[in-house]
Order: C-alpha cells, then sequence, then structure tokens
C-alpha cells in the first residue's frame, strides 16, 4: 500500500488533505483513483489507513478509515556525523542511511574536510528532507530522520555528552584487525548511539586522539578501506543486523 508522511496540520477532522508534490506523486506517478488506499503517517508516528474521497485540481481528499500506533524503527536511536564533504557524496549517505533507520544526521566539520562551515554554499536542507521524506516512505518507515546543522569538530565533541555510546570509524583499527564493533553492538545497556566517519581522507590522528578523550570507542570496519560515502551504510547495515535480528533471536 502507498505510504506518504504528513504534517498535524494536513489532518483536520476526518479527512487528511495532500497537496503538493504527493499531490502530484498520488495524480500523476501512481494515477491513483477515488476509492483506493493510501497509508497515511503524520509526525507523532500515528498511521491512517484512509480511502480517497476526492481528487481536486490542486488537493487529493482523504477519508480516515482507521487509525493505530505504528512502529518499524531500530531498537535504538542511531545518530550518522559524517565529516563534511561533497554535497553529491552526502545527499547519497543521507538518502541510504534513512533507508537503513538512522535517527539524525550530522555533517561535521573537520581537518581534511574539503568544505568549510565559513564558506559553505547555500544549503539545501528543503531538497535533503525531501529525499528524508522520499527514503523513509520508500522504506517503509514509521519516523522521518532529522538533519541537524553542520557543526564544528569542537561543537560536535560538546553534544557527544548526550549520547550513551559514540564510536568512529578509523582506518587504524581496521588495520590491526580491531573488530570490537560486534563487542560494543553487543552491549545491550544503551539506548542511543552516535557513529562518526570522516570526510575524504579520514580522520586526523590528533582528531582520533580528541574523539578517545572523549570517550569515543574507535572501531575498524575489516581490513578493506571503504569510501567516505560507504562507510555509514556498512555501520548501520552492521547495527540493523546485531539490533533487529541476532539480539532478538
Amino acid at each position: 500500500m502507498q505510504r506518504y508522511f504528513v504534517k498535524n496540520s494536513q489532518i483536520r477532522g476526518n479527512n487528511i488533505y495532500i497537496n503538493g508534490l504527493d499531490y502530484h506523486h498520488i495524480t500523476h506517478v501512481m494515477r491513483m483513483l477515488p476509492g483506493q488506499k493510501i497509508s497515511i503517517i503524520d509526525e507523532m508516528g500515528v498511521n491512517y489507513l484512509t480511502l480517497i474521497s476526492q481528487i481536486n485540481k490542486k488537493e487529493v481528499v482523504l477519508e480516515i478509515i482507521s487509525q493505530s500506533e505504528f512502529n518499524n524503527e531500530l531498537p535504538i536511536t542511531v545518530t550518522v556525523a559524517l565529516g563534511l564533504t561533497k554535497f553529491s557524496k552526502m545527499e547519497e549517505v543521507i538518502r541510504r542511511i534513512t533507508e537503513l533507520g538512522a535517527s539524525q544526521f550530522i555533517g561535521v566539520e573537520m581537518e581534511r574536510s574539503n568544505l568549510r562551515l565559513n564558506k559553505l554554499p547555500p544549503l539545501k536542507i528543503d531538497r535533503w528532507e525531501l529525499i528524508v521524506k522520499e527514503a523513509a516512505e520508500q522504506s517503509g518507515r514509521s519516523q522521518l530522520m532529522k538533519i541537524s546543522p553542520f557543526q564544528s569538530f569542537p561543537s560536535f565533541l560538546e553534544e557527544s555528552s548526550h549520547y550513551d555510546v559514540c564510536m568512529f570509524a578509523y582506518e587504524e583499527s581496521g588495520r590491526q584487525n580491531n573488530f570490537s564493533l560486534k563487542t560494543l553492538l553487543k552491549q545491550s545497556n544503551y539506548r542511543s548511539l552516535l557513529v562518526l566517519v570522516g570526510p575524504e581522507g579520514g580522520i586526523a590522528e590528533k582528531e582520533a586522539q580528541l574523539l578517545l578523550e572523549r570517550g569515543f570507542q574507535a572501531v575498524g570496519l575489516g581490513p578493506r578501506i571503504l569510501r567516505c560515502e560507504t562507510a555509514p551504510l556498512y555501520l548501520m547495515s552492521v547495527i540493523s543486523l546485531m539490533k533487529e535480528f541476532i539480539d532478538e533471536g
């Protein structure tokens, strides 16, 4: 069944009103007709089973048939931080980690970043939020991933104290056959996880030292070197495997 996320303001009484890009998708891409059913999720994660009652020139009117609580998220919240890199690479990471269940994305200015906070072009937050929405709808999520403002490395270190467990992907750990990622993820006494992946060129040695001093765990991603846009997907896949399948089994 087709699924769309809506703002609470679009729900009025027993009806939900769809316009804009979702209107175009329903009417021109999916070519749906009155009487067909659509699944709707509001900002609180409530799932509505609806029926198309009207299709007007600029608006689709849905009638609510029933509603229920809906949770299709990971059992822990995972924030993915990525050293600032090319926008095209960040967009790809945003799309894929949304599909894989990440709760939040943060861009971090690091020593080897090829973008600087004081020289950033206009941010494409609206575009990225649309990417998140499309990826969440396609993958059947019950919540939208949050895109947080970009941060300097010192600010990022300060914010890290809010998480139960913090880790960073470090090439040197992989070379030493350090597979502590599995051990770390098998811990059961945490609810929030922060993972950091460096930009192209990786995490500088002095940054790694500061992270360790802040209580981060350095984890290897195996003997192979992964690109900065691949490593977050590897991490999210392993986290999902460990927390949704192995732990449950």
